[in-house]
């Protein structure tokens, strides 16, 4: 019998207005880390970290938020990312690897030319090498067609 009162949050589109819940996982993700984001943003003291930061978000918007970071933010933001925009947007002093190198984990990688675009360098990386360490293991991609396959055929037989 006691009066109840409901709150939901609500995103604004110019005229519309559309329930939080309704929008996508990388908006919420960025809406969750938002207040640590100004303030890193904002005060050089403050080094913010997250994990996969692209998990959900839109690769342009990804994309346009680091550019806006990288040129004007006050602190640092350090983050994990297995979308391959950030090779696009920032600068090659800001970017580290990660290897199959248990022992040498993390390079920055060499031989990088003011021309070169990161992310086929990257590419090309792992396709022909050329780094201090191995940064992917190759694929072995007849093994992958394989699985398909005898996963394929336990299927069938039910």
């Amino acid at each position: 019998g006691d009066p109840v009162i409901k709150i939901e949050l609500l995103a604004e589109r110019g005229e519309i207005k559309i329930p939080l819940r309704y929008e996508s996982d990388g908006i919420k993700k960025i809406i969750s880390i938002l207040s640590a984001m100004i303030a890193m943003y904002n005060k050089p003291g403050i080094c913010l970290a997250v994990d996969e930061l692209d998990a959900g978000i839109f690769e342009y918007l990804l994309g346009e938020i680091l550019e806006i970071i990288q040129d004007r933010a006050k602190g640092q933001l350090v983050f994990t990312s297995h979308n391959l925009r950030p090779l696009e947007k920032l600068n090659k002093e800001s970017l580290i690897f990660t290897t199959t190198n248990p022992k040498n984990r993390y390079i920055r990688f060499t031989n990088v030319k003011e021309t070169n675009n990161l992310r086929s360098f990257y590419y090309r990386g792992i396709k022909l090498g050329g780094q201090d360490e191995e940064i992917y293991e190759k694929t072995n991609e007849y093994k992958i067609a394989r699985a398909f396959r005898a996963a394929g055929r336990v299927d069938a037989d039910d």
